[in-house]
């Protein structure tokens, strides 16, 4: 099943508006037909339409699923654009880093080492 991304690497913010809205409808119609129990990423663009739809759905008492989410290795100091989002506006259940450097200086995350 393809997965729809919300922005391209490189692509400018004023035209992920829409390929951003595509995404978050794809995303609310793959939730009502998959139903997924775990919503378990790691930072793409795919990502983040799919964590604000069973957010959305948990907060209308809809709860399907838990939404656990695992920064990138590579982001050393500082969060991707989805892990920023996810954490500023505490969508996810579970946000786990895996410097300890960006657990200090995002103390809601929780360190768990190299998980690669």
């Amino acid at each position: 099943m393809q997965i729809y991304r919300s922005r391209e690497v490189g692509q400018s913010y004023v035209t992920s508006v829409w390929t951003t809205l595509v995404a978050t409808v794809h995303a609310l119609w793959l939730m009502i037909k998959i139903r997924p129990q775990v919503v378990l990423c790691n930072g793409p663009g795919t990502c983040f339409p799919l964590c604000v739809i069973a957010f959305i759905f948990k907060v209308v008492g809809i709860r399907w699923s838990s939404i656990f989410y695992v920064e990138s290795i590579a982001r050393v100091k500082k969060l991707s654009l989805s892990g920023l989002l996810l954490y500023k506006l505490q969508i996810a259940d579970q946000f786990f880093v895996q410097w300890p450097q960006l657990q200090r200086k995002y103390p809601r995350a929780h360190y768990v080492g190299c998980l690669m």
